[in-house]
């Protein structure tokens, strides 16, 4: 049997984590008062889904509220919190190029299924295969969002662990022990972790949203 990766096993930590949350909040904003100013728990949710659904309607029409609207806020607050991991000690799941693979999976299906449904099983089938490098342009989003989030995760995990290891070393030569880490690191994290990880999350929920909307724009 194979050894099961610490990426999947941080990615279930997470969405457990996360469903707990939302289940919790979900009862609190039932039971809030709605002519009542919101507070705590229910105003953050509310500001956060009010951000991200504000974000969504400047790129996606609102006949794809819906369906889509809720999938790319779970997957947006879902990828923050994998993405800033790292700053907790977890091992990013995005870092793992399965998992971003199988979640632009997702994308690539919904993406399809919009052609399909735009232009009929019959157009999409022949409109891939007449010319044939259209094939090309069908996989390139699932190549170049899942390989665009793992690319720039992995890299900044790489980039701060020779950080740790040159900073180790060079503390070494003074004392055994680490001390120049806590003093150079924090500035590159909030570069490498906080702004890249947001970023990426960006970038990919909006060129998901992006890709399907363009099979099915009317």
């Amino acid at each position: 049997m194979g050894e099961i990766q610490n990426e999947l096993i941080f990615s279930l930590i997470i969405s457990t984590v996360l469903a707990i949350f939302f289940i919790y909040a979900g009862k609190k904003i039932k039971a809030a008062d709605p002519t009542a100013r919101p507070k705590g728990i229910v105003l953050v949710v509310e500001v956060g889904i009010t951000a991200i659904y504000n974000h969504m309607k400047s790129i996606m029409p609102k006949k794809f509220e819906k369906n889509y609207y809720p999938y790319f806020a779970m997957l947006f607050v879902w990828l923050i919190c994998a993405n800033l991991s790292g700053l907790i000690g977890f091992e990013a799941p995005t870092s793992n190029f399965s998992i971003t693979l199988a979640l632009t999976i997702i994308t690539f299906v919904l993406i399809q299924y919009n052609a399909i449904k735009k232009q009929g099983l019959g157009s999409f089938i022949w409109g891939k295969i007449m010319p044939p490098t259209e094939l090309l342009g069908m996989i390139s989003p699932l190549i170049s969002l899942s390989m665009r989030l793992f690319g720039n995760i992995l890299s900044g995990s790489i980039l701060m662990y020779l950080v740790y290891s040159l900073t180790g070393w060079l503390s070494s030569f003074i004392i055994d022990f680490n001390f120049l880490g806590p003093i150079v690191a924090p500035i590159l994290h909030a570069y490498f972790d906080i702004f890249a990880g947001c970023i990426q999350t960006l970038v990919f929920v909006t060129l998901s949203s992006i890709f399907i909307m363009m099979e099915n724009p009317d």
